[in-house]
């Protein structure tokens, strides 16, 4: 599954290197799943909810289906941000993908989101499977208050289909819904 690293300017002049991620990455993934996670923004799970080390976290990544990933890696090799895509595993549906994706707190509000997303999906649309198989249909679960995240899935061409009321328990006891979001390729 082939990317070709390209490099992006975000909106407050720092570079970032979108590649396909690799198996060196599961320490800079660990740390920015942290970092998104203790930011308690938009995210669905508490810090003890984490694996409790990086070899855990590690077998947990290994295991998780991911079909493609990527990463945005500044030049010091921090990474900033992830997206991902898991292809659902029976043949009637392996023309669907759920995304996941994190972009980390001092990052957030630059563009990266959008460039990490835009090239996935661009990606998503032209990888075709040994088989011939494609993804057809990107879909995604935000909550009803991520509102700079749902702008931008918006902007992309994902639509609502479908709200989880009351799904997520925020810190404060306030319920917020979950949205279910998809994207078809025509």
């Amino acid at each position: 599954m082939s990317f070709a690293p390209v490099t992006v300017q975000l909106t407050d002049g720092r570079r970032c290197t979108l590649r396909a991620a690799a198996e060196g990455d599961d320490a800079g993934l660990y740390a920015l799943e942290q970092a998104i996670v203790d930011a308690r923004d938009g995210v669905v799970k508490y810090p003890d909810e984490l694996p409790p080390d990086l070899a855990a976290y590690a077998e947990k990544r290994a295991n998780s289906g991911a079909a493609f990933a990527l990463v945005a890696a500044q030049d010091d090799g921090e990474l900033l941000g992830e997206a991902s895509l898991v292809r659902l595993p029976f043949r009637m549906l392996r023309h669907v993908a759920v995304l996941g994706m994190g972009v980390h707190p001092r990052a957030q509000g630059r563009g990266l989101g959008r460039a990490l997303l835009t090239h996935l999906l661009a990606w998503a649309r032209d990888h075709r499977d040994p088989d011939g198989g494609r993804v057809l249909r990107v879909e995604l679960y935000t909550r009803a208050d991520n509102h700079r995240a749902l702008a931008l899935y918006h902007a992309l061409g994902f639509r609502l289909e479908g709200t989880r009321r009351a799904f997520v328990l925020r810190d404060d006891g306030a319920l917020v819904d979950d949205h279910m979001m998809a994207l078809l390729f025509a």
